[in-house]
């Protein structure tokens, strides 16, 4: 049998794909086949190898962060596809279709290519299985595969990749990668029971992406976690951009609902009156690191940018479920905060930039996160609140966010089972004035654009 015949369907070669490790499903590491110490780039290599190294030759950003790697990340490609290239972009995790994660301007692959490339790692993956399934390739490294594949491929080449790490960096799957740029976007407490549970420990596995003369931008406003992205920079002698020193956000202010208008110098020029179509002023920041990428990039000449580009890419720029309004009438926000610095950054939004009477929470978190400090940002702003579930394996039930926000606050929220009794439960709650934000999980967020019917908008 062909490497190219070995799914029937693409039914088939996704569930093929989920047999693999999957930390993102995972409750807990205690396990210690799982931990993330025992991990090394070998096994993502040597599939990748497999295959032909299909990393070797492209042109990579890399990106990680605590906070913000989404919307940078997804920024630099409209940036670079407005720039006039043929971008890669590969994300996670996806709110409602894997697809989502992998992307070539702006176009979600189509199964037909999963399922063609996830043939082509079959049989290596089923060996590797069967030789020691808990040290067989994980489903993210499979994915990652599959990501590299698809941007280097004779049919879909592209220009340029931009990939946002999935946990840490120094040991993530897409640290097999030499980029033209590493970005690091803000850092702060998530993942601990992998990372650290430091600032300084999960800065320096963030750092992880710096490599030996690779420019570095940054974006981190937390001087514990930015002093060890400047040790590395200067051990690995490479150039490191900060925002807040070599860019600047020099202006902010917030257009309405419609998103944030900002003002940005980099060392080769001023961008005046960029509207990003998102809420929030940190968005801003995001906006700057991705700007400091294209000028890095642009530097003698060796890509086409100009302060009209970053206009118009912002023009038709959109990422979902952060922050997001996804109706007027009732005024409705969609937001995928998951740990508590994203959630200190919806919260200031609410309170600054979002006309409301009375504020609605529908939350759902995942077991593994900082439940309390999460529900320290954001509760005390909540006049009714409903806990719910995504329904997603590291989903925390709903009794179980009852119990800590009666011992945090001595509050008795709403539980619903179900998003779509949460939602049912916020409507007939809400007033003309309020507003139903809707936050605490990408799995929840996408499960509420089911259920209002916005999964085509993806």
């Amino acid at each position: 049998m062909s490497r190219d015949s070995g799914f029937r369907s693409y039914q088939e070669a996704i569930k093929f794909l989920f047999q693999g490790p999957d930390l993102e499903r995972l409750t807990s590491n205690k396990n210690t086949k799982y931990r993330l110490p025992g991990f090394n780039l070998e096994r993502v290599k040597k599939l990748l190898a497999y295959v032909g190294s299909p990393q070797e030759g492209l042109k990579v950003v890399h990106v990680a962060g605590t906070k913000g790697k989404g919307s940078t990340a997804t920024m630099i490609a409209q940036f670079l596809e407005e720039a006039g290239f043929r971008v890669g972009l590969f994300t996670s995790p996806h709110l409602i279709h894997l697809e989502e994660r992998i992307r070539i301007n702006r176009a979600v692959i189509p199964k037909e290519e999963v399922r063609r490339l996830l043939a082509r790692l079959k049989d290596y993956v089923e060996g590797e299985r069967k030789r020691d399934v808990a040290n067989s390739p994980t489903f993210f490294e499979i994915l990652t595969a599959l990501g590299l594949m698809y941007f280097s491929g004779s049919s879909a080449g592209v220009d340029w990749a931009v990939l946002e790490v999935g946990m840490g960096g120094r040991l993530d799957a897409t640290n097999v990668v030499t980029p033209k740029v590493s970005v690091i976007t803000e850092v702060g407490m998530d993942h601990t029971d992998y990372l650290g549970t430091t600032l300084r420990q999960i800065a320096w596995e963030k750092a992880g992406i710096i490599k030996e003369g690779i420019p570095v931008i940054s974006c981190i406003g937390n001087e514990e976690a930015l002093t060890v992205i400047e040790e590395r920079c200067k051990e690995k002698r490479v150039p490191h951009y900060m925002v807040g020193r070599d860019i600047a956000v020099t202006s902010t202010k917030g257009i309405t609902l419609e998103g944030v208008e900002c003002d940005i110098r980099t060392w080769a020029r001023e961008y005046k009156g960029l509207k990003i179509p998102l809420l929030g002023n940190h968005q801003a920041r995001n906006c700057a690191c991705a700007v400091g990428v294209m000028e890095v990039l642009a530097e003698g000449n060796s890509i086409p940018w100009s302060e009209e580009m970053a206009h118009r890419a912002l023009n038709h720029f959109r990422c979902p479920a952060r922050i997001e309004v996804v109706s007027k009438e009732p005024l409705i926000i969609l937001d995928s905060a998951h740990n508590v610095p994203s959630m200190r950054a919806l919260v200031e939004t609410l309170r600054r930039d979002i006309p409301f009477k009375r504020l609605i929470l529908i939350l759902g978190l995942s077991q593994d996160k900082d439940i309390d400090g999460i529900l320290r940002e954001i509760v005390p702003l909540a006049d009714e609140l409903i806990l719910t579930t995504s329904g997603y394996p590291r989903a925390a039930e709903p009794q179980l966010l009852e119990n800590r926000v009666k011992e945090l606050f001595g509050l008795k929220p709403h539980i619903a089972k179900e998003a779509g009794e949460a939602l049912e439960t916020a409507q007939k709650l809400a007033q003309p004035e309020d507003c139903i934000c809707i936050t605490g999980s990408f799995y929840l967020a996408g499960r509420i654009m089911e259920i209002m019917g916005l999964a085509s908008e993806l």
